[in-house]
C-alpha cells in the first residue's frame, strides 16, 4: 500500500504533456539555444551558409574539346567550357534535440535550389561515452569525411575521399570511445535519393562498416592520430539481376561540377574499402593523411555464360599539412577521433596556411577481358585561411590538377570525335583559383 502512494506521489510530480514549462534562451558559440529549466530538453540551431567562386585556367587549350550536351541548358553546342564562377555551395538548416538520454537532428540543405536530406537520425546516450543512433547519416569512414565541412582546411575534400568514402545513408551504428580510442560500427543500407519512391527498383543493398582510432599521445601541446575503417557493401539494384556502381570523384572543385576522374563497373558482386588513417598534431603545425583501397568482386559474360573475373583494384591517397601562423591550432576532439573546431581568442582572428597533394587512380588492367579506365588524377594545393571568429572561415585556395588520358569524364568529352586517350595522350591539366566563405550560426 504505501508503494503504490510512493509511485502515485512520484507520478503526480511528473508535468503533464499539455503543461507549459518556462525554458532558457540564449547564445552559445554563436548559435541559439532553448533549454527547459529542469534541464532534460536542449534544443539548438546548428545552420550553414557557404559560398564559393573559381576560376579554371586549362594549360593547353580546349577549344578543340567537346562534351556531352547539357540537357538542362536550352541551347548546348556540345563545346567543352569550363563553368568560372560562384556558386551557394551549402545551406544549410540544422536542428538539435536532446531529451533526458534520447538525441536527434535534422539538417536540410538548400543550394543549388535543391532540397536535400543531411543528417535525420534519432540516438539513444547510455552515458556519456556509449551511444547508439538510427536513420540517415555519415557513415564511419574517413576521418576528412566524418569531419564538418564548417572545419575542413580546404575547400574541398580530397579525390580518394570523395570517391570512396560514402557519405550519408540510412542506417543504424553504435560508438563508443574512452581515453586515448574511439570505435564506430554499423549496418547500412543506400542514401537518400529519388529512386527509393519508384517501383520496380531492386534491392536497397547493404553494408557493414566500421571505424577505430587511437591517439596515445593528446595533450594541448601535441596529439598523435593512429586510425582505420573498412566497408563491405553488396550494391543496391537498379531493376535488374547485375548491379551497376559508379565511382566518380569531383577535381577539388565543385563550381564546374564536373567529374573527370569516374569508373562505371557492371556486374559487380561485391566491394571492400578499406583506410588507413595517421594524424600529428604539435603546438601549431599539424599533418594527417589517409590511404584508401578499393577491392571489386565482379563477374562478366561469355557465349551467354556468367564468367568469374578476376577482382578490380582502385586506390588513393592524401597527405596535408598546415600551420597556423596567427592564433591557436584544430583541438581533437575525442569524441569523434578527428581534428576539429578552433579557439578564435585573439583580437584579428587566426591565419593559417596549408598545403595538400593528393592522387586517385581508377584505371585497372587485371583481366584483359574487362578492363577499367576510369582515369588517374593527381593534386597539388595550397590555401590561406582566415578565421576572424571561430564561426567564419574565409579562404584562398589555388589547386593544380594533373590528369591521365583516361579521365574524360567517362568518355563524355572528346576531340575531333575521337577518345582524349588517343587524341590527347597528356590528358587534360589545369589549373583552379578558389574563394570560400564559410559561417556557422
Amino acid at each position: 500500500m504505501m508503494a503504490l502512494v510512493a509511485v502515485g506521489a512520484q507520478a503526480q510530480e511528473l508535468p503533464s504533456p499539455d503543461s507549459i514549462s518556462p525554458a532558457q534562451v540564449y547564445f552559445q558559440k554563436g548559435k541559439l539555444h532553448f533549454r527547459s529549466n529542469d534541464g532534460r530538453f536542449h534544443l539548438w540551431m546548428d545552420n550553414r551558409v557557404n559560398l564559393e567562386a573559381a576560376v579554371y585556367s586549362p594549360t593547353e587549350s580546349v577549344d578543340n574539346l567537346t562534351s556531352k550536351l547539357n540537357k538542362d541548358l536550352e541551347n548546348d553546342d556540345g563545346q567543352f567550357r569550363f563553368s568560372n564562377g560562384v556558386i551557394v555551395r551549402r545551406a544549410r538548416l540544422g536542428l538539435k534535440a536532446e531529451l533526458d538520454n534520447w538525441f536527434a537532428e535534422l539538417d536540410v540543405d538548400f543550394a543549388f535550389n535543391e532540397v536535400e536530406l543531411k543528417d535525420m537520425f534519432l540516438g539513444y546516450r547510455f552515458n556519456d561515452h556509449w551511444n547508439v543512433r538510427f536513420g540517415n547519416f555519415k557513415v564511419p569512414m574517413s576521418m576528412e569525411r566524418l569531419t564538418s565541412s564548417k572545419y575542413i582546411t580546404m575547400a574541398e575534400r580530397p579525390m580518394p575521399v570523395e570517391a570512396f568514402a560514402d557519405g550519408r545513408c540510412l542506417g543504424l551504428s553504435g560508438t563508443g570511445w574512452g581515453r586515448g580510442w574511439w570505435a564506430s560500427a554499423g549496418v547500412f543500407g543506400r542514401s537518400v535519393d529519388i529512386i527509393q519512391k519508384e517501383r520496380n527498383r531492386g534491392s536497397d543493398g547493404w553494408a557493414v562498416a566500421g571505424r577505430v582510432a587511437f591517439s596515445p599521445i593528446n595533450t594541448d601541446l601535441m596529439t598523435i592520430h593512429i586510425g582505420g575503417y573498412a566497408n563491405y557493401r553488396r550494391p543496391a539494384g537498379d531493376g535488374a539481376s547485375d548491379h551497376m556502381v559508379l565511382f566518380r570523384t569531383l577535381p577539388e572543385s565543385r563550381v564546374d561540377h564536373r567529374r573527370f576522374v569516374q569508373a562505371e563497373v557492371e556486374n559487380v558482386d561485391n566491394y571492400t574499402i578499406l583506410g588507413w588513417e595517421l594524424g600529428f598534431r604539435y603546438d601549431k603545425f599539424l599533418a594527417y593523411g589517409e590511404y584508401v583501397f578499393n577491392t571489386i568482386a565482379r563477374h562478366g559474360y561469355e557465349n551467354m555464360h556468367q564468367i568469374s573475373l578476376r577482382n578490380a583494384q582502385f586506390n588513393g591517397w592524401y597527405a596535408q599539412a598546415s600551420y597556423m601562423i596567427l592564433g591557436s591550432n584544430r583541438r581533437y576532439s575525442p569524441d569523434d577521433a578527428e581534428f576539429g573546431p578552433m579557439t578564435v581568442n585573439r583580437r584579428g582572428g587566426n591565419l593559417e596556411l596549408a598545403a595538400r597533394v593528393s592522387n586517385i587512380n581508377m584505371n585497372d588492367w587485371h583481366d584483359s577481358r574487362a578492363y577499367i579506365t576510369g582515369g588517374q588524377a593527381t593534386s597539388w594545393s595550397a590555401a590561406i585561411n582566415w578565421y576572424p571568429s571561430s564561426n567564419l572561415a574565409l579562404g584562398l585556395n589555388y589547386t593544380f590538377m594533373n590528369n591521365d588520358k583516361y579521365a574524360d569524364s567517362k568518355g563524355q568529352v572528346t576531340q575531333n570525335g575521337q577518345k582524349l586517350s588517343v587524341a590527347r595522350p597528356d590528358g587534360i591539366d589545369f589549373s583552379i583559383f578558389q574563394m570560400r566563405a564559410v559561417i556557422s550560426f
